[in-house]
């Protein structure tokens, strides 16, 4: 049986088919469905992230919390720099897919690890965090920040399509 605090982080990184996050909008693999290429590379401002940038920079926090639960070596994501990846320089459909197929990969590949966990280690703290954080403290936090960030990239489609009625009215 699986222990209720990890069954409470996976309900929340993976809510049933047919739910919806208390928040009220989709998770992070949900909010990414029909954005284009362009919407995908705009930024708001200058001196702002892309919706691109903050779906890679997702997809290595996953990376990053489930090595920190298998204690896999560091290094290997693919993509540089690893926290802000850039979008890459030939930026079209086919490298978004293949970035958005990264974040379900490195989804997929921590909710694995996350119901492999040993739940007798859950309030061990875990090697290579900074400060004094149990693995079930990376588990809270990796929900937390797909919450955060599927909250930005959800006003950043508002905020596009703002944009290009201003740019574009008809």
């Amino acid at each position: 049986m699986t222990d209720p605090r990890v069954a409470e982080v996976l309900r929340l990184l993976n809510p049933a088919t047919g739910s919806r996050p208390w928040a009220g909008g989709a998770k992070i693999l949900g909010c990414l469905r029909g954005v284009s290429v362009e919407q995908a590379l705009w930024r708001p401002a200058d001196d702002r992230h892309s919706i691109w940038e903050l779906t890679l920079h997702a997809t290595y926090w996953k990376y990053a919390v489930r090595r920190r639960l298998d204690e896999g070596p560091r290094g290997g994501f693919p993509r540089a720099p690893s926290n802000w990846p850039l979008a890459p320089e030939e930026a079209d459909a086919t490298a978004w897919k293949k970035d958005r197929t990264l974040l379900r990969s490195e989804h997929e590949l921590l909710v694995d690890a996350i119901e492999g966990f040993d739940p007798a280690r859950l309030d061990e703290v875990a090697p290579g965090a900074s400060g004094a954080y149990r693995y079930l403290d990376l588990m809270h936090g990796i929900a937390e920040h797909d919450t955060y960030h599927v909250g930005q990239i959800q006003l950043m489609k508002r905020l596009y399509r703002s944009a290009s009625k201003l740019t574009n009215p008809r």
